[in-house]
């Protein structure tokens, strides 16, 4: 199998083969993360069109945003899985990997016939992961599902949203990613305890149960009083003032979150009166008295801009940012000294900028190569499981397999 590391140091998943038949989000991020570590991860990919995450505008040089932001480091196999040949081929690629990841509704991969316990009898060691809506078993299992309605389900929609206003779906793909985390997690924690039992293990992960471990403090709060916390927007339901307020010429968020950041924040911003004011002496005080609380507080952030809102909490030591759009963001300088954008390059669709990982440095691939094209690295799978020219040629006539050709002008 191919291997995109040129470090000098083996990175944690180095030599480990992951088998992605996952699409879209969930499963893709989870195998983006594993890629990131070192492993190398052979997506299994239709004939047709590839992935449905392939499909989403706004495209760069063809290849969709989404595909983009969930596919370095890997490598692409496509299949007819239709076919008995193709099938045989995916089959070899599972007996010798270590994961098997994906996303499809229950009951398709068996369908297929790539279901659990068929492979793992094909591969004792196999660790075979799932990812879903609402997971393999219990009354919901068999529901189609995406980010929407997992957040539906487990609550979230409910807590999201101003006061008094309909459920909110948060923006972001909340469920997806939550689900891929908790899916690498649970994948490594399975390696690790693959090397004292020797055995591998079937994983279900799904985006519902990942949102109610994600509800947190919500959650508490329910389960101790037995009510839900009213939703107070960007505001927080007890904590007073903490959340988002405007000033002269746009937003700023401030987490006064105890005492003395209210006392502090008093002082910053020219009101030390309200500090010793029995109305708001405590956090329940300031909660009980939200309202005049954040009169007074919107009254002096109305006369400065959020440069210098920013400027004066930050001197006082008040936890605050300005609430940025998603292009400040990722025009910050400080993502660029994290490192957290790379820029990818590749034959077919030349220059590439991505959201980088988060993991340390000495972790992941220092130089990540860009998502595949559909089918690019079919032939060099096929010969690595001993196909030889004749049988990959004979196989790509017969409509088994495709790969990706490189236009040799475009080649770096």
């Amino acid at each position: 199998m191919k291997s995109h590391n040129s470090q000098s140091n083996p990175l944690p998943l180095e030599g480990l083969c992951i088998v992605d038949f996952s699409h879209f989000i969930a499963g893709p991020f989870t195998t983006q993360i594993l890629a990131d570590l070192g492993a190398s991860v052979i997506k299994i990919e239709n004939l047709k069109g590839g992935e449905s995450g392939r499909y989403g505008p706004p495209f760069v040089d063809g290849q969709s945003h989404y595909f983009l932001s969930f596919n370095r480091n890997k490598q692409s196999v496509a299949l007819n899985l239709k076919d008995p040949r193709g099938k045989k081929i995916a089959i070899r690629l599972i007996k010798q990997a270590d994961v098997l990841v994906e996303n499809f509704a229950v009951g398709v991969m068996g369908r297929l016939g790539f279901g659990h316990k068929a492979m793992t009898k094909l591969n004792p060691n196999l660790i075979y992961c799932s990812v879903s809506g609402f997971g393999q078993s219990g009354p919901l299992a068999e529901k189609r599902s995406y980010d929407l309605i997992a957040q539906a389900y487990s609550g979230v929609m409910s807590a999201n949203g101003e006061r008094g206003s309909s459920p909110l779906k948060i923006g972001i793909p909340i469920g997806d990613t939550t689900a891929g985390l908790y899916a690498t997690i649970s994948i490594l924690s399975a390696l690790l305890q693959r090397k004292a039992t020797g055995a591998g293990q079937r994983l279900d992960i799904s985006m519902y149960d990942g949102l109610l471990a994600m509800l947190a403090n919500h959650g508490g709060y329910y389960l101790a009083s037995g009510e839900q916390a009213e939703k107070w927007g960007s505001q927080h339901y007890i904590s007073v003032p903490n959340g988002v307020f405007p000033v002269k010429d746009g937003f700023i968020a401030i987490a006064a979150v105890s005492d003395l950041h209210w006392q502090k924040l008093c002082k910053a911003l020219g009101m030390p009166q309200l500090s010793t004011d029995p109305l708001y002496a405590g956090g329940l005080d300031r909660a009980k008295n939200r309202g005049t609380l954040e009169t007074h507080l919107l009254d002096h952030l109305a006369e400065v801009s959020v440069v210098q809102a920013v400027e004066i909490l930050d001197a006082a030591e008040v936890p605050c940012g300005p609430v940025q759009s998603i292009g400040e963001a990722l025009e910050h300088p400080h993502i660029q000294s994290r490192g957290m954008l790379l820029d990818l390059n590749h034959p077919a669709y030349g220059a590439l900028r991505v959201t980088g990982s988060p993991l340390g440095p000495n972790l992941v691939r220092h130089n990540p190569s860009a998502p595949p094209l559909l089918g690019e690295n079919t032939k060099e799978i096929l010969a690595s499981l001993g196909y030889d020219e004749q049988d990959i040629t004979q196989l790509m006539e017969d409509g088994v397999i495709a790969a990706a050709e490189l236009d040799p002008s475009r080649l770096i």
